[in-house]
């Protein structure tokens, strides 16, 4: 059965995009579909508790190329890759996540954590400045502001926190980062 829906997967993957193919617009089609995602993600949650990762990481590139505008199948490949020592590859897959995906506000997300974690702090203000415009998750604020303050730019920082905390005043530790980043620019500290 498995082998049957990767197969079924990988002939439908030619005719994936960011709206659905005329094969998933209509019900019965779409109800098709959402059974063998969800077959798909069994799958993977069996192969990835055994330690199967290489068949996982397989099966999520198959279900990437289906649903390139899916933010959880490109993270979870993204991840993988980078767990498994393969950060070139996963660097990869989010930028053509971002790409493929230019309406999304979230897009550049898993980019931006990717050079955030690297160390890369100057790469994640290019791809999320413009997405804070466009409401995204609170996590693209968090990411901007702290790759702001690594920088030392801590007037952009304090901007990016105060932009979010319009949208979310009662997000406490989002306070405590303005608050640290006001303070810095009151009294920086000695180098």
């Amino acid at each position: 059965m498995r082998y049957a829906l990767l197969l079924l997967a990988l002939s439908l993957g030619a005719t994936a995009s960011a709206n659905p193919p005329p094969w998933r617009q209509d019900q019965r089609s779409q109800t098709i579909w959402d059974a063998a995602h969800n077959r798909f993600v069994d799958q993977l949650d069996y192969w990835f508790e055994d330690g199967d990762y290489p068949r996982c990481i397989q099966l999520l590139r198959v279900l990437n190329d289906l649903e390139p505008a899916n933010y959880e199948v490109a993270t979870d490949l993204g991840w993988l890759l980078e767990s498994t020592e393969e950060p070139d590859a996963a660097l990869a897959v989010y930028v053509r996540f971002r790409r493929d995906n230019p309406s999304d506000p979230d897009a550049g997300l898993p980019e931006a954590d990717f050079y955030f974690k690297n160390k890369m702090y100057a790469k994640v203000p290019p791809l999320l400045e413009a997405a804070i415009a466009m409401k995204p998750h609170a996590n693209v604020f968090r990411r901007l502001a702290h790759a702001y303050e690594r920088l030392g730019l801590l007037a952009d920082a304090k901007r990016v926190w105060t932009q979010y905390l319009t949208i979310n005043p009662s997000d406490e530790p989002a306070k405590a980062n303005l608050r640290r980043v006001e303070e810095k620019i009151i009294k920086p500290r000695p180098r």
